[in-house]
């Protein structure tokens, strides 16, 4: 008796010290029904109670005409965010081609970021920027890297990436550009 309270205690001891907790069902993702919630027989939910699937899924229609707002939308933000902050948009209105402006350059990017690295590369290896959208935003877009190595076969692939990962690096110090106040 006395050798089964020691390994208890000692039993005991090691799981304290180890931080180790114990659960009846760990974290599992059971069936069960959350506190306060009816249950029918053998604690089952019942049928009734529960969220009915088919209401909350969208079509493949509403999702693609979702996601293509949602483009537009980010397309949007960012293009205004732009325009909103003066000092900002001077820095990238600098880096556009002559005669292009902010809305026309900046369709069809996914984001803030690619556009302003994009217009980086463009200015840094003197590639023409409409070329280096074509590459990007596509029917079959290419990685600014991709786009750079496609657009400049001489440079290898490690000298494209090098150099993309640059124009990104210049593409963050330009985003944090402050706000006139």
């Amino acid at each position: 008796m006395k050798k089964l309270i020691t390994f208890i205690f000692a039993l005991s001891l090691v799981a304290y010290l180890s931080g180790m907790t114990t659960y009846a069902q760990g974290k599992g993702h059971g069936q069960g029904a959350a506190v306060g919630q009816n249950r029918g027989q053998a604690g089952k939910v019942r049928s009734d109670d529960r969220s009915e699937h088919g209401k909350s899924e969208k079509t493949n229609k509403d999702k693609d005409e979702s996601r293509e707002a949602k483009l537009a939308k980010q397309d949007e933000k960012f293009e205004e965010r732009i325009e909103r902050n003066p000092a900002f948009r001077s820095k990238v209105e600098s880096l556009l081609p002559a005669g292009m402006n902010l809305r026309t350059a900046a369709n069809g990017f996914k984001n803030q970021g690619q556009f302003i690295a994009a217009l980086h590369v463009s200015r840094n290896l003197n590639i023409p920027f409409d070329q280096l959208k074509t590459q990007m935003t596509g029917s079959n877009p290419k990685s600014l890297g991709e786009a750079i190595h496609q657009l400049r076969p001489n440079m290898t692939e490690k000298q494209a990436s090098d150099a993309a990962t640059r124009a990104q690096k210049q593409a963050k110090a330009t985003e944090k550009t402050k706000p006139i106040s």
